[in-house]
């Protein structure tokens, strides 16, 4: 048979075990309260309806409000960006400055005064447009910040906020190339 350990000898691997949980807990508080700092009030409530990147999520497909009379346009693909007035330039600054996104029209849906040159470009003060896109809110309550993808016929495929679109391009592409 083993020796048996006694109380003072054990003491050091249960200080030793307490350390680790101890430091293991401030870590991953720590590693919570940046995440929590790093969200923002244009962030969808629901982290994870936040670009999802996969289409037809939720009720998808379903059918796309007209942007203007002729977006989106049957037989196209069509990418509806909704944006606020203070992300307008930045959102205009990517789309000439990046690669074209192939093949799909763009709009540019502003909820409130704001231009983007050579984009189709329509004034949504009120939301409506982001609403009837089926955009959440986000967890400031106003205006969503983010994008819908239309496939070729007529058909929401995709959508989601997305705060900081103008620098995700790309992940636009990816699904832009994935909506039929």
């Amino acid at each position: 048979m083993g020796a048996s350990l006694t109380p003072e000898a054990t003491a050091p691997a249960r200080r030793r075990l307490l350390a680790v949980w101890l430091a293991a807990a401030v870590g991953f508080a720590a590693l919570l309260a940046v995440a929590r700092a790093s969200e923002s009030g244009l962030d969808d409530p629901d982290p994870a309806q936040q670009r999802p990147g996969f289409l037809d999520a939720g009720a998808l497909p379903q059918p796309a409000p007209g942007l203007t009379d002729a977006l989106p346009w049957s037989g196209r693909r069509a990418i509806a960006f909704f944006v606020r007035p203070d992300s307008v330039e930045d959102l205009c600054r990517s789309l000439s400055d990046d690669r074209p996104l192939e093949g799909a029209d763009i709009a540019v849906v502003v909820s409130g005064p704001g231009e983007c040159e050579g984009v189709t470009t329509v004034a949504d003060p009120a939301a409506r447009l982001a609403r009837a896109y089926g955009l959440r809110r986000p967890r400031s309550g106003d205006a969503p910040v983010g994008y819908a993808v239309v496939d070729g016929h007529g058909q929401i495929r995709y959508r989601t906020l997305d705060p900081s679109v103008a620098d995700h391009l790309g992940e636009v592409r990816t699904i832009l190339r994935a909506t039929p």
